[in-house]
């Protein structure tokens, strides 16, 4: 909290302006995978949003110094989600700071220091360029949401050109879901038929156990981005080193254990956080008839990563009857081939009357970790003003194999309170990486209040 210390003083300062606020939101949410289709009772799930009071508050001193500090208090809530993280997060609330910086301008020049967000993406929701924060995923519905850093952020600009460099010191991994929902490899990619020899082996799910780095000097990543604002477009050119904050299976498979009578070998791996740069281009425009374009690209150098059981796990197994020899050597599987990995997306946007429409075609979502598994999604938005106090908002996403597909009405009462009644509905096959997130399909109820 010792970033808070300069805030805090600011507030202090005599003749500063000050102004705060907080919003409070509840929300209902009870998973519709397979209940609807099946004779059995429909779970709750918990994104850790059951209820969150965010409050916040600004000070301006003058016109070159700012500050900011927001949270969010999160009630977790009762809910019947499991996943990665269902074993070490079982308490009933937690503390998130979203922003805690203090700013300092000149006519060129531009400092923040503190925890901070910091998006270069010009798509709308997914972005394939914001890498500095790391994922936000305890909602897997929410593609776009990031965590907040601790980090430093400097840029210096002219009327059009404008140079930014970041320094994040402590690397914060990224926020996983706690229902089961698929993410990263399946036991059987791990141990395969180079193991089994061709035999029939139930495998169980990957008991997973992340190793996150320390904070030492070697982890700190650093970004750099170029901006360029002509009068008849936006361009960025960026440049980010730091770690994957969405972790990848590599190391030693550990063979916790085998079951005889289901035949089933339970398995457990480190899950690590694969370094690599990223570099990224990103343009938006105005076009004729009243449309917005925009496209980003980014070219990843990932850390190639590979997993392998031990022999003597192995050898335990063949005296047990579970596979016929043990390969010698043992067999490497590769989850991360280290090789170049290019991603985009383009857009489209138009207003038309009371409705704003929104396309976008991405090449490559975050979870694909190989220029091999790269698959194409088409991503439509609408938002439909019905009247002034009611609002439509229907998304979509699919790459033919699998869809994801979320649609809510809101109600407006003034200008401080929002109530919204909404379903997420998410289906596919288990080669899609939207099929995978099928358990976080979902109907909910959401209301919030502003002060």
């Amino acid at each position: 909290m010792l970033w808070l210390l300069p805030w805090l003083s600011l507030c202090a300062y005599a003749g500063a302006a000050i102004d705060g606020g907080a919003k409070v939101s509840a929300t209902a949410r009870v998973g519709t995978a397979g209940c609807l289709t099946t004779p059995r009772a429909c779970d709750w799930l918990n994104f850790n949003d059951t209820a969150v009071v965010s409050p916040w508050v600004s000070a301006r001193p003058n016109g070159q110094v700012s500050a900011r500090a927001s949270m969010d208090l999160r009630l977790h809530g009762a809910a019947s989600g499991h996943g990665m993280e269902a074993s070490t997060q079982q308490q009933p609330w937690s503390l998130r700071l979203r922003d805690a910086w203090v700013s300092a301008r000149s006519p060129h020049t531009d400092l923040k220091l503190g925890v901070q967000r910091i998006a270069w993406g010009e798509a709308q929701g997914i972005s394939v360029v914001d890498t500095i924060n790391p994922l936000n995923l305890e909602d897997p519905t929410r593609l776009d949401q990031r965590l907040s850093v601790l980090a430093a952020s400097f840029t210096a600009h002219t009327e059009t050109l404008a140079f930014t460099a970041i320094v994040v010191p402590y690397f914060v991994p990224a926020a996983l879901p706690t229902i089961d929902v698929d993410l990263m490899a399946d036991a059987d990619d791990l141990f395969d038929e180079r193991f089994t020899g061709g035999r029939q082996i139930d495998l169980g799910s990957l008991d997973g156990r992340p190793d996150v780095p320390g904070d030492g000097l070697s982890d700190t990543a650093v970004a750099a981005r170029l901006r360029w604002t002509p009068s008849f477009a936006d361009f960025g050119l960026s440049w980010h080193a730091g770690r994957d904050s969405l972790p990848q299976v590599a190391g030693v498979v550990s063979l916790l254990g085998y079951q005889t009578k289901s035949n089933r070998v339970d398995v457990g791996v480190p899950l690590v956080y694969p370094r690599q740069h990223t570099y990224g281009f990103t343009t938006r425009t105005a076009l004729p008839a009243d449309v917005t374009a925009w496209a980003e690209a980014a070219l990843t150098m990932p850390q190639r990563t590979v997993a392998k059981p031990l022999a003597s796990q192995l050898d335990a197994l063949e005296t047990l009857g579970v596979i016929d020899t043990v390969p010698r050597p043992i067999p490497e599987t590769e989850t991360q081939d280290g090789q170049p990995i290019t991603r985009w997306i383009v857009g489209l946007e138009r207003p038309i009357g009371p409705v704003r429409v929104v396309g976008q075609w991405l090449h490559g979502l975050f979870t694909e970790r190989r220029q091999a598994d790269l698959k194409d999604y088409a991503l439509v938005g609408l938002r439909w003003t019905i009247t002034p106090t009611v609002r439509l908002d229907a998304n979509t996403a699919t790459d033919t194999d699998g869809h994801m597909t979320d649609v809510g009405v809101t109600m407006l009462h003034g200008d401080h309170a929002e109530i919204t009644i909404a379903t997420t509905q998410i289906n596919g096959s288990e080669d899609s990486a939207l099929g995978g997130l099928r358990a976080a399909s979902n109907v909910r109820t959401q209301v919030s209040m502003q002060f």
